[in-house]
Parts: C-alpha cells; structure tokens; sequence
C-alpha cells in the first residue's frame, strides 16, 4: 500500500505552527525536533492508517483516531475518509480533552 493523501485542518496547521514556534522559544533547535515528531506521525498515519486506536471521545463519526508521538507530549487526531488521512489537530496531552471537535463541522 501506498501512503495515503493527506490534508490538515486549517486550525490544525495553525496551531501546528504555533507549537514549533513555542518549542523553538523555550529552546533552539526544539521547535524542529517537535516538527520532526509530528512530521514522523503523520508519515506513520498516511502508511498505516488504521494502525492508531480510535479516539475514546464521545464523537463516533467519523471514525476518529489518535496516535501518539514518540517523543513530544502531542497526539495527532485524524480521520480517513475516501482513502484521505484528514487532521482534525495536533493536540497537546494536557490541554483540554475535546477543544478540537468544533472543527468536525468544517470538514
């Protein structure tokens, strides 16, 4: 199988961005090291897409999936729809739980 086409949510690059930023404040070279991590996440999704367990929220459709970074504390939430890896968001492990499932609506 191929990697899968992807897009991200408008407000997923946004706050993808964001982040290298903050990382790269509190430290030089961080904020490339945490986009190298997500960067690696979402090569994982597009080759395995079904590979991350889907996310336990109350939203079931549509299938939501989250996969964990290996070294920053993010997890990339994600969905597959005709055959598209699709970003919802980059989401910080300690930030409210949810905040991104308003953008749902806009996908």
């Amino acid at each position: 199988m191929s990697a899968l086409p992807w897009r991200e949510h408008p407000a997923a690059r946004e706050e993808y961005l964001d982040a290298l930023a903050w990382y790269d404040d509190q430290e030089a070279g961080l904020g490339d090291r945490l986009g190298d991590d997500l960067d690696n996440g979402v090569d994982f999704i597009r080759e395995w897409p079904e590979s991350a367990p889907l996310y336990r929220g109350r939203q079931r459709i549509p299938r939501l999936r989250r996969k964990g970074t290996d070294v920053f504390p993010y997890g990339i939430i994600y969905f597959v729809r005709d055959d598209e890896v699709i970003v919802v968001a980059y989401a910080h492990e300690r930030r409210r739980p949810g905040y991104w499932r308003k953008r749902l609506k806009d996908l």
